[in-house]
């Protein structure tokens, strides 16, 4: 019997950007099935038919994907939830669009779905009234009383007491979920009080759209890899359940997800270094190892994770050993280092693993990184780099590609300075 936990457990295909291939979502959907998640989410942002040109019924061809996709869902045990966001261009009291909204919804019935997801975020906010939202799910769940509906609201983030949310919710039927991503579009925690105070002003529980590891819109500089933290243990107590928005890189997104299925499986013994560990051992095998100076390098998001912590405890440890007058053994903590950042330099190099393609722009920096962190090696050692080791950094600084910045940096400028 599974551990009590969160009813809805799973992720979004959500962001902004490329979407994924059939084949993609299918192995998306079958890894994540394995590890206890039972919902995914179609909300592709860039596929015109569920935003720009909702109103459009599907083609056949792709209504008949949709429908391979929605019965691949099923076999694996995983709800499909198609969701369709009409707010850009809905009017509220035109026949007409209610008429097309049903049988946009009505065509993909066809398909066997019956959960649904009604979206009005990233919207205009004039002439948008929680009362329209309202009655729009108002009017679906009257004509259509056997499926499931959530809503995402204009207002999809804050306090919780904002007079939208507060006014919308109380307008919802009661069987009508309500996505929710916390304090924060992105957030860094998502506590218990959160979520209460939420239900006490919507009389609705949220049904938390976590917008962990999608790294869509400013975030596109980052790598999003690092493990699922923040999230309270027992929340599931208090929401509907969680669904992650996952990124445009497909593989990517395989590491920071899988950890968010051990979350969800059990968050009250969720630990987020051991399933980060755990994750990479699944998705590399025996070369995790090496692959973990990399990765380690691509923590930083709404989490807060730090970059290279690993890199950051090796650089302060010479650092005192350096202060302390003992510039051998400092040097000796960084080329053990070292040694492990060009192992995994070489094993990105020559892998031909799915996600090390996606991942080129953080490769490029992080093969920067290494030769950084050589060239102050040999500096420290007494070699004449000092230009070489400047000119590198430089370039290093340029580049917009989140890695490793302050603590590198610093030490980096104070091998310049004092050597």
């Amino acid at each position: 019997m599974r551990k009590k936990g969160y009813a809805r457990r799973g992720f979004l295909e959500g962001f902004y950007g490329k979407p994924w291939t059939d084949a993609q979502r299918r192995d998306m959907i079958g890894l994540l099935a394995q590890r206890g998640m039972n919902t995914y989410a179609y909300a592709a942002k860039d596929d015109p038919y569920h935003r720009d040109e909702w109103e459009k019924p599907y083609p056949a061809e792709a209504l008949a994907q949709l429908g391979r996709l929605a019965e691949f869902c099923r076999g694996k045990g995983v709800d499909f939830m198609y969701c369709t966001a009409p707010g850009l261009t809905f009017e509220y009291d035109n026949p007409e669009h209610y008429k097309a909204l049903r049988a946009k919804l009505e065509q993909v019935m066809t398909l066997g779905v019956t959960s649904f997801g009604l979206f009005f975020d990233d919207i205009p906010s004039d002439r948008q009234s929680p009362e329209d939202h309202a009655m729009v799910a108002r009017v679906l769940c009257k004509a259509y009383q056997g499926i499931s509906l959530t809503v995402c609201p204009m207002v999809y983030h804050g306090t919780g007491r904002e007079e939208y949310i507060k006014r919308l919710g109380r307008s919802l039927p009661k069987k009508v979920d309500i996505f929710w991503t916390g304090k924060n579009i992105c957030s860094q925690e998502i506590t218990i009080e959160e979520a209460k105070r939420l239900k006490k002003n919507t009389k609705h529980q949220p049904l938390y759209w976590d917008n962990y590891p999608v790294n869509d819109a400013e975030m596109y500089h980052e790598m999003h890899l690092g493990p699922l933290e923040g999230r309270e243990a027992g929340l599931y107590k208090h929401c509907r359940g969680i669904l992650f928005n996952a990124m445009e890189y497909f593989e990517c997104s395989k590491l920071p997800l899988l950890t968010c299925a051990d979350y969800l499986r059990d968050p009250g013994q969720y630990d987020p270094e051991w399933a980060w560990m755990e994750a990479l051992s699944a998705l590399f095998g025996r070369d995790a190892l090496r692959m973990v100076p990399f990765a380690e390098q691509c923590m930083t998001s709404c989490l807060k994770a730090q970059n290279g912590p690993r890199m950051m405890e090796v650089l302060e440890e010479a650092a005192t050993l350096w202060r302390l007058g003992d510039l051998p053994k400092a040097l000796g903590t960084l080329e053990a280092f070292y040694a492990k950042m060009e192992d995994c330099r070489e094993f990105l190099a020559g892998s031909e693993h799915p996600m090390i393609p996606e991942l080129q722009k953080w490769v490029k920096k992080y093969n920067l990184c290494c030769e950084v962190f050589g060239l102050a090696i040999q500096l420290l050692e007494g070699q004449n780099v000092r230009t070489a080791l400047e000119e590198k950094m430089e370039i290093y600084n340029e580049s917009g590609t989140v890695l490793t910045e302050f603590g590198f940096r610093a030490f980096i400028e104070k091998v310049l300075e004092v050597a």
